[in-house]
């Protein structure tokens, strides 16, 4: 299994989410802050996507369940770990409807 981070560049910056990354950190960072933790952290979410204007405070409510620590800890024990994320794609949806 390759361990290659790839990073691609963040094409909706400024239409979908601030282009600042100080101002969208401090916009995630007040979302989360809103957000109470469930007794357990999750074992999966469904969160939407659609622009952070829109749904930031609710995919808020999804990612605080995730627990960091408890995926550092699968990591450093050399578990498996799969972490699966399904999603439209809005360019492929608005090429099929033209």
């Amino acid at each position: 299994m390759s361990n290659r981070v790839v990073c691609l560049e963040a094409s909706h910056a400024g239409s979908w989410y601030t282009a600042s990354g100080p101002q969208l950190n401090a916009q995630l960072e007040g979302w989360l802050s809103q957000v109470q933790s469930t007794k357990r952290p999750a074992r999966a979410i469904i969160a939407p996507h659609a622009g952070y204007t829109y749904c930031g405070s609710c995919a808020a409510h999804a990612y605080k369940q995730v627990d960091p620590v408890n995926i550092s800890s699968v990591e450093s024990r050399n578990e498996f770990l799969k972490i699966i994320f399904i999603s439209l794609s809005f360019v492929v949806l608005h090429s099929i409807n033209k």
